[in-house]
């Protein structure tokens, strides 16, 4: 059982670091008397001298200080426990599960998760990251509650879909095989094998990004770089994701002979069933006011 109150310890860690009581009451708007008389029943209550007290001078002993060290971490927590309750009172969200592609994943993103957690400083994010086709499932099986993919092109049973931004897609290739040049007929990307995402590969409404006649399908970004830099063939990529390797020269952009360009765009999805709390609204406010890419 404790014999000291949470009022003790707060007078006696404010008057070490204040210096006196004086100043600890001036900060704790009570009276000094006050503040003096709840460290010395403190003293008394776990019978140790925690000051050392002169006439003009007021000094922790150093068992005082020994415990200051650990009384200043208990109110902290104490005043963490103290936010909770009041957040549960107010039935404020306490968690934010999100599943962001590994695709489109980025700061932008990320920033909208900060803001969200700046007007709700005690929300625990959880975040998530996979293909398109993993975060769908983490909606469905309510393992997350938002996601944010890449359009596949088709509605899913149970899921509601919001677009989002759109982003630019090129055509990029290592800087031996692309060299001077920059302008590529059907014939050469047929010839040469095609990295594409996983997700590409298994949906066969997007087979119409499935140029060559060989191809290798990769799960992620880095690894989908890091293969063309090396000269493992070409691929379609969003442009805002690999601006930073077009500039250190990893990867060399090209252009097709009589091609368009093209743009995909994003989705933000959660369970038809769910429902949206403040901080998943905060999210989705946010997210909607970003910028095409």
């Amino acid at each position: 059982m404790m014999k000291f109150s949470l009022d003790q310890l707060t007078a006696f860690v404010t008057t070490v670091e204040q210096g006196s009581f004086k100043q600890a009451a001036l900060l704790l708007g009570k009276h000094a008397t006050t503040i003096s008389q709840q460290v010395a029943t403190l003293e008394v209550d776990i019978d140790i001298q925690l000051f050392e007290r002169h006439v003009r001078k007021l000094a922790p002993t150093q068992a005082g200080l020994e415990f200051y060290q650990f009384a200043r971490p208990v109110l902290i927590e104490a005043g963490v426990l103290e936010s909770k309750i009041d957040t549960m009172h107010a039935k404020l969200p306490s968690e934010l599960r999100i599943a962001l592609d590994s695709t489109i994943h980025d700061r932008q993103l990320l920033r909208c998760i900060k803001q969200v957690t700046q007007q709700y400083p005690h929300l625990a994010i959880e975040l998530h990251s996979g293909e398109p086709e993993q975060i769908i499932e983490l909606v469905t099986s309510n393992q997350v509650d938002l996601g944010v993919i890449t359009t596949l092109f088709k509605p899913f049973e149970g899921i509601i879909s919001q677009p989002l931004f759109n982003f630019e897609l090129i055509f990029i290739g290592s800087p031996s095989w692309v060299g001077s040049d920059e302008v590529k007929v059907q014939e050469q990307l047929k010839s040469c094998p095609q990295l594409v995402y996983r997700y590409v590969a298994q949906n066969s409404n997007l087979h119409g990004h499935i140029l060559s006649y060989h191809y290798h399908s990769v799960a992620n970004l880095a690894d989908l770089i890091e293969m063309v830099s090396l000269g493992m063939g070409w691929a379609i990529v969003p442009r805002f994701q690999v601006e930073t390797y077009l500039e250190q020269g990893d990867v060399t952009e090209f252009v097709v002979s009589g091609g368009k360009s093209v743009s995909w765009y994003s989705e933000l999805i959660y369970a038809s069933d769910k429902q949206l709390n403040p901080a998943m609204q905060r999210f989705i406010e946010l997210a909607l006011t970003l910028s095409d890419r």
